[in-house]
């Protein structure tokens, strides 16, 4: 099934033009089984080694501060010929590409990961400007995407981009292409393993016999040795203290 790439836009009602690109019917290669964990969060996106190291006219990114898990301050580079392109076919929106897309020296921007938004099964980015949305479609495979890409511009002018229009089906061939290669690229299913291990959720309830226990480096005078923990290394255990900062 060859994917199919759309390119829509409408006046913004904040302000400026919106522009939405579109791919359907996008393979993905060992797609998770919850459509909602086809992308990963940003923090993790930055310890990619694919993403640490890019190849020249490639893109990187670097975690500055993370606010939660899946909502970071990102620095990034952004030179790839598909966002060139769109600079080109979109120059009047300046401070779109030139800003926070097409750009070799480094920008920040804040990165959040939705799931299950819009929809149950989606996965979202919201970003400077952006938002992408990865939604699976109702094939036998369970391997079939829709990807989504809105942006907007500053100008509320599509006037002049009829100029453009015989090179639009040409940009969106190629964007189709390179949404396949970024998510099929290497360490996209490695990222993934990460992202599923990179926090614990730790629940608490009401205990009936005091603060729980947690896990103490060094041994005091208030610590409690528990045999049980001693073959991952977590012998000496403290009370919680919950008006102590807890790391």
């Amino acid at each position: 099934i060859r994917p199919e790439a759309v390119l829509s836009h409408r006046s913004c009602p904040w302000g400026g033009h919106l522009i939405k690109m579109e791919a359907t019917n996008v393979f993905i290669q060992n797609a998770p089984a919850d459509p909602a964990n086809m992308l990963v969060r940003p923090e993790v996106r930055a310890l990619s080694p694919a993403y640490a190291n890019p190849k020249p006219a490639e893109y990187s990114w670097q975690c500055l501060e993370t606010y939660g898990p899946g909502n970071a301050l990102m620095e990034r580079t952004n030179c790839m010929w598909a966002i060139r392109l769109l600079s080109v076919l979109f120059g009047h929106s300046q401070c779109s590409t030139r800003e926070h897309f097409f750009e070799k020296t480094r920008t920040v921007t804040r990165l959040a990961l939705y799931r299950d938004f819009p929809e149950r099964g989606d996965s979202t980015y919201v970003g400077t400007e952006t938002i992408s949305i990865a939604r699976r479609l109702p094939h036998s495979s369970g391997s079939r995407y829709r990807l989504v890409f809105v942006f907007s511009t500053p100008e509320d002018s599509w006037t002049h981009a009829s100029l453009c229009c015989q090179h639009f089906p040409a940009f969106l061939d190629m964007l189709r292409t390179m949404l396949e290669r970024v998510v099929n690229g290497p360490g996209f299913c490695d990222m993934r393993a990460a992202d599923a291990k990179m926090y614990l959720v730790l629940s608490m309830r009401n205990f009936n016999r005091g603060h729980p226990l947690v896990p103490q480096r060094d041994p005091s005078d208030e610590s409690f040795d528990v045999s049980a923990g001693e073959h991952i290394g977590l012998v000496s255990w403290t009370r919680f203290k919950p008006h102590e900062k807890f790391h």
